[in-house]
């Protein structure tokens, strides 16, 4: 009796080569699929990171219809001659009411201080050296001042200083001046910008100066301990940047990786260490460090840093992204740009000036 074709008839499994064919083409699929989810998440944190510039420049232009002004970019404090009192504010702080965050501002204490402190002891202390109602910032995170596509810690513990030592904070102070207890704000405002300028004859306006700790200026939207209304914007409100995005890592002198060189030295929250406006004579000359802006010096992304001082957070900070191919800019209008790395350093200079007469037209 023949035997049943069915049962003679085997299970044939993959063959070695099959399998290895199977795998390949699985491989080559995720390979040309992986890039694409990845721009897709990308596009994502992109569209996010523009969303939060736009709620920044309606925090900012609700405060200027409360006031008639922008707040000062960066301030010293009211008592800062007092008791060592120096950190004021900065523009962050100011529009903490309009960002859905009023409950934290109505307990702080404009009289103290808004640094982090050398140590924990000294962090958003009184003039008597006291924890001050400020203490309400320690800790506190805004995501809308975060861009998604960072990797920046969000509470900075350590930078590396120029010759690539990574510093942190010792139990008696010094090393850093924030050590995790203020959130590192990935937006910065703009003071204007340091010289030289193309098209001024001695590549000087008179309205930058570099008295300690590198150039401070009064050309832009957020100077120095001064407030500017939408009037002193004589270029136009869409020829001047407020606010860009500092979210990146900027480069070492010595050709080591970046590192963390955003304008939070202090802390976010944190303002001038003194209460004076830059000018010719550079009075007040120590202690010039200013906190959440920056004088424009530096093209966007710029891998170099300063040298000859082993502080990275210097008020001429490199406004850089995570992004590819440049940075997200406010303009005073409240509509958001994103600038090249490519874009002519002249005209960004012009860009971050409110009043220099060179407005450039369309982005």
């Amino acid at each position: 009796m023949p035997v049943s074709s069915s049962v003679s008839r085997r299970a044939r499994a993959f063959t070695l080569i099959e399998l290895l064919v199977v795998i390949a083409i699985i491989a080559i699929l995720i390979a040309l699929l992986l890039p694409a989810v990845q721009q897709a998440r990308e596009a994502a944190r992109r569209s996010q990171c523009q969303n939060n510039m736009k709620q920044i420049g309606l925090a900012l232009h609700n405060y200027e219809s409360t006031y008639m002004t922008f707040p000062p970019g960066t301030r010293g404090g009211r008592t800062f001659s007092n008791a060592g009192v120096k950190d004021g504010i900065n523009w962050r702080t100011s529009i903490l009411p309009y960002i859905d965050q009023a409950p934290v501002f109505n307990q702080l204490d404009f009289a103290s201080s808004f640094g982090a402190g050398q140590t924990a002891a000294q962090a958003f202390a009184n003039a008597a050296g006291q924890p001050s109602s400020n203490i309400v910032l320690s800790g506190l995170v805004v995501p809308g001042f975060l861009c998604p596509s960072s990797s920046l810690e969000v509470f900075p513990t350590s930078y590396t200083d120029h010759s690539g030592v990574v510093k942190t904070q010792s139990a008696t102070g010094g090393g850093f001046n924030n050590n995790g207890r203020a959130m590192g704000i990935q937006y910065v405002g703009i003071q204007g910008a340091a010289r030289n300028f193309d098209w001024i004859a001695n590549g000087n306006d008179g309205r930058n100066f570099d008295c300690g700790h590198g150039y401070s200026c009064v050309q832009g939207m957020l100077p120095v301990n001064e407030n500017k209304s939408i009037a002193s914007c004589t270029d136009g409100t869409s020829n001047t940047i407020l606010v860009a995005e500092q979210s990146g890592l900027s480069g070492s002198v010595n050709g080591g990786p970046g590192t963390n060189r955003t304008s939070n030295y202090y802390g976010g929250w944190s303002g001038a260490r003194q209460n004076w406006v830059p000018n010719s004579s550079c009075t007040n000359t120590s202690d010039q460090w200013q906190t959440g802006t920056t004088c424009l010096r530096w093209a966007p992304n710029s891998k170099f840093e300063h040298a000859g001082n082993s502080h990275p957070y210097r008020n001429n900070t490199i406004i850089n992204s995570f992004h590819t191919g440049g940075v997200f800019v406010l303009l005073a209008d409240g509509s958001v740009r994103f600038i090249s790395d490519n874009i002519d350093f002249q005209n960004l200079k012009k860009l971050a000036m409110r009043d220099d007469g060179q407005p450039i037209g369309e982005l």
